[in-house]
């Protein structure tokens, strides 16, 4: 638990100029709305204190004045702190449940203490920067709780939580009100007919006067607007204003009356006293007419108190209004005018927003219905019994009746349901994301276990992984915390990025902005991802105002699909030294980063752009700059057509023998494009390695003249059979081959489906198996879709299928057979039945088999793969007999796949290892 006085202890007077914002930032609050309330919280509570704090006394008058100097000074650095973190806040994209959970969450001030504070209250306070105060989203947002209030933060449930919230919808403002001096004269207006009773106040009685003395007073507090007011009904922006010019006027006014009306009256009296020839002759007269007289000079003072108040009202608005130029309505009347019509707003808002328990004069029915049951049971020492229902029905006469915004939303898409216990630790904090992830509800099946380790762990990975796993628990201990941060910001930069690694796999919810920026920002390496909740724009500008930012070579910013084209820009413009750029998904990143890329980064040797929004004709500088450029990746970005390419090649022409030798690596999946623009492409490519053309328009690619390919992926392409012999046939240096639902064109869902659509064939996969047989290094191979395969009902050790396996499958690390329903467990044989004994067992780590027609009687087949690590079989035959042997035989099996098989049970696919340890290992050992 953070508590907000420890956090303010710890800031200096002297140290606040070198303070970082960043060290408030605390990672065990799960969202980034809470950390920058905790934050802003702490900044106004030590600003309070020093606001409060008396000056030195004595005749020391250059001390006092020195203090005085470095309260305003601090003041100052607060308050520009303050609107740091609120800029940060803007920075992010947040919803309005956000900024109401900056502005309400409450927050611990001391260990020993209930008490708590929130922004709103400092705010109400006028605690705040001006620029805070006048903030045009804080106004929206409080005239959004001024509207629809507050929504309850009940979470849970039960018939009883069912019921109040349906109160909560249906139910009036509250009625029952804490106490305030806007209750006073409905109470004085009770006691005089009280005292009356049996009989009513009369005009000669001194009960009638407390009824006008509550008269008085309630048309004073109209004219203040203090809450329970009906002037409040009116806009505020209008009405509070004209309030604060009254309370000037009439403090400005009563303020020298009460000063000099005693010396008015004792001057007169003497005066009085000097021109009567019998002064006591006037004394002596009648008590009815000293009573008329006394009544006239009341009267004539307070008609005067009243026109002078009057006037002051007519001529100061008028007045005020040529002080500074029109902002807003709040400020028409001068700014200092709006700021404390704001605050007048606030505590308005604050006042009936915040729920309250009932006030004195009414507490007879909880005292009846709850304190005395409990009073009772306490005695009986019987505390528990009841509790919950005496809890409930507490929670019912202090609750707090709100309209709720979503009954005025009816028709539109529900908000997202949000958390209510903002910045609690919750049960499930300390699960390591893996574990989380794992217990998170899903419809794949997949059933995992840990291995025992064959190697020891270094000790920096040990470390590693013991300090994210105990980071929140550290966070929280106030005396170690300043022992973390120091070691944190004095571990070496290598060592920096490994904890990082871990944290993020660990606990990336603490992973926020401040703590990022502190500690991990550095180095020759940054790797930042969209799953990283605390990475926001700013964060993205840190690691150009980094020191090392000239030594950075390597940069990873993935995912970020809200972040703006020219943040990227700005940050690549400060990065001269950088070798490795990755931008997948991205989605805003366009011209302008390329073209800083081109401009500031001539050393660039990969660089990756997948589903962003770089065009060809942008890409254009890039390439023309970047000599050393060896992978270049542009899948999945919009707009790549045979017309819009034909810009970029226009520009890389205006060089006469233009071409890219360094390249080693292209990727171009998910492109509409065509031979056309593809095979000139190919052809200024001379020494490619590794090239995807999957889900394109090509039909016949020409590939580089050198056969130098060792990865080709050609998913879901529109190549005909005998093209594809062809081109394959003088690749003898393939490691990966890719050629998933050949025929499909461009991953069309409806060509997929029909089997007619498929292209590859038994006859096609025999000549392809005789060309992989003669690549020595093949590794993977991916035939996922091609329903054509197998279709001919040919069985046996000739099959084409079986064939493939024999010769070339085995020797693979990682082979995909999903979606080719004709594959039978017999096609499989080969994997334990090699043709030369002397290949050994098979190769296999990553086998794929889901959706096919395999079943037990592949099980011996697949068991002498024994150094398979992941087996898939989602909707096949397998059922927990044939899996169990082969479990036993592969050791190394660490993932295993039975989504949707029928011949598990649905309650042992995610658990299938224990099952196997309880049913099968243990019962035959």
């Amino acid at each position: 638990m953070l508590y907000v006085g420890t956090l303010a202890a710890e800031l200096k007077l002297d140290e606040l100029s070198t303070f970082a914002v960043e060290n408030l930032y605390a990672p065990d609050l799960t969202t980034q709305a809470a950390r920058i309330s905790l934050a802003l919280c702490v900044l106004f509570y030590y600003r309070k204190s020093i606001v409060g704090k008396q000056a030195l006394r004595g005749r020391d008058v250059w001390s006092q004045w020195r203090e005085t100097e470095q309260h305003t000074a601090a003041i100052r650095n607060l308050d520009s702190r303050a609107l740091r973190v609120w800029t940060e806040f803007l920075q992010d994209e947040n919803t309005a449940n956000d900024v109401a959970e900056v502005l309400w969450t409450a927050h611990p001030v001391d260990p020993g203490s209930k008490s708590t504070v929130r922004v709103i209250d400092f705010l109400a306070s006028g605690g705040v920067p001006d620029e805070l105060q006048r903030h045009a989203l804080v106004h929206l947002s409080l005239m959004d709780t001024w509207k629809y209030g507050r929504p309850p933060t009940r979470s849970d449930g039960g018939a009883i939580a069912t019921l109040l919230r349906f109160v909560d919808r249906c139910g009036t403002p509250r009625l029952v009100r804490p106490r305030s001096q806007a209750t006073i004269p409905p109470l004085l207006v009770l006691l005089s007919f009280l005292v009356c009773l049996p009989y009513a106040p009369v005009w000669y009685n001194f009960t009638f006067s407390v009824l006008e003395l509550a008269f008085y007073w309630e048309v004073l507090l109209l004219q203040f607007a203090v809450p329970l007011s009906p002037w409040l009904l009116l806009h505020p922006e209008w009405l509070l204003p004209l309030a604060i010019i009254a309370r000037r006027s009439l403090a400005r006014l009563v303020a020298p009356i009460v000063f000099f009306l005693p010396l008015i009256i004792a001057c007169l009296f003497m005066l009085d006293l000097a021109i009567l020839r019998d002064p006591w002759l006037s004394l002596s007269a009648s008590s009815q007419d000293g009573l008329l007289v006394h009544n006239s000079f009341v009267a004539f003072v307070l008609l005067l108190i009243m026109g002078s108040f009057i006037c002051s009202l007519l001529v100061h608005p008028f007045l005020a209004t040529f002080e500074v130029p029109t902002t807003s309505k709040w400020d028409r009347y001068t700014q200092s005018i709006g700021l404390e019509a704001r605050q007048a707003f606030v505590n308005a808002v604050v006042w009936y927003g915040t729920p309250y328990y009932f006030p004195g004069q009414a507490v007879i029915v909880p005292a009846v219905l709850v304190w005395t049951p409990r009073l009772a049971l306490g005695l009986l020492n019987k505390r528990k019994t009841g509790a919950q229902s005496l809890a409930r029905a507490e929670r019912v006469f202090a609750t707090m009746s709100t309209r709720r915004k979503s009954a005025s939303r009816r028709g539109q898409p529900p908000t997202k349901r949000r958390r209510t216990d903002f910045g609690h630790p919750q049960p499930d904090d300390d699960i390591p994301t893996s574990q989380a992830q794992a217990n998170a509800p899903s419809a794949a099946a997949l059933s995992e276990r840990a291995l025992p380790l064959e190697n020891v762990p270094s000790l920096t990975t040990i470390c590693a992984r013991v300090f994210a796993e105990n980071l929140q628990r550290l966070w929280r201990n106030a005396a170690m915390l300043e022992n973390v941060r120091w070691w944190l910001k004095h571990l070496p930069d290598a060592l920096a990025q490994k904890v990082f690694a871990t944290l993020r796999h660990t606990c990336p919810t603490l992973l926020h902005h401040g703590f990022i920026v502190a500690y991990f920002l550095r180095g020759n390496s940054i790797s930042l991802g969209g799953d990283l909740p605390g990475v926001t724009r700013l964060t993205i500008f840190a690691i150009g105002d980094m020191p090392t930012r000239d030594q950075l070579e390597e940069l990873e910013l993935t995912g970020f699909a809200k972040i703006a084209d020219q943040v990227f820009a700005t940050l690549l413009s400060k990065l001269p030294s950088l070798r490795k750029l990755n931008l997948r998904g991205c989605t805003k990143a366009g011209q302008l980063t390329a073209e800083a890329a081109a401009k500031h980064c001539p050393h660039l040797e990969l660089v990756n752009l997948n589903y962003t929004s770089v065009s060809p004709a942008s890409l254009a500088p890039l390439l023309l700059s970047c000599k050393q450029l060896q992978v270049l990746k542009v899948a999945g970005i919009p707009n790549w057509t045979d017309a819009t390419y034909t810009k970029l090649w226009t520009a890389l022409s205006v060089t006469n023998g233009f071409e890219l030798p360094s390249l080693r690596s292209l990727k171009v999946r998910q492109a509409a494009l065509s031979d056309a623009v593809i095979n000139p492409t190919l052809a200024i490519c001379p020494n490619l390695k590794r090239l995807d053309l999957s889900f394109t328009l090509v039909k016949r690619p020409v590939l580089p003249a050198g056969h130098a390919l060792e990865k080709l992926v050609l998913t879901s392409t529109k190549i005909s059979s005998q093209d594809l012999v062809t081109m394959l046939s003088p690749l003898t240096r393939l490691k990966v081959l890719a050629l998933g639902a050949m025929g499909g064109g461009q991953g069309s869902s409806a060509a997929i489906s029909n089997t007619s659509a498929m292209t590859l064939t038994d006859d096609t996969l025999r000549s392809l198996t005789d060309i992989l047989e003669k690549c020595q290094d093949i590794e993977r191979v991916n035939l996922v879709g091609n329903t054509k395969l197998g279709f001919t009902g040919r069985r046996g050790p000739d099959a084409a299928l079986a064939y493939f396996i024999r010769k070339v499958g085995r020797r693979c690390k990682h082979l995909n057979l999903a979606g080719i329903p004709s594959l039978r467990s017999s096609d499989l044989e080969a994997l334990a039945h090699p043709d030369e004994v002397e290949e050994g067992a098979p190769q296999l780590v990553h086998l794929n088999l889901n959706n096919t027609s395999v079943d037990d009687t592949a099980a011996p087949y697949i068991s002498a793969c024994v150094n398979l690590q992941t087996l898939e079989v989602a909707g096949t035959k397998f059922t927990s007999a044939g899996l169990f042997p082969i479990i036993d035989a592969c050791e190394r099996l660490i993932k295993l796949d039975l989504t949707s098989c029928r011949g598990v049970r649905v309650g042992d696919r995610r658990r299938f290892f224990e099952v196997w340890e309880e049913e099968w290992k243990n019962k035959w050992n």
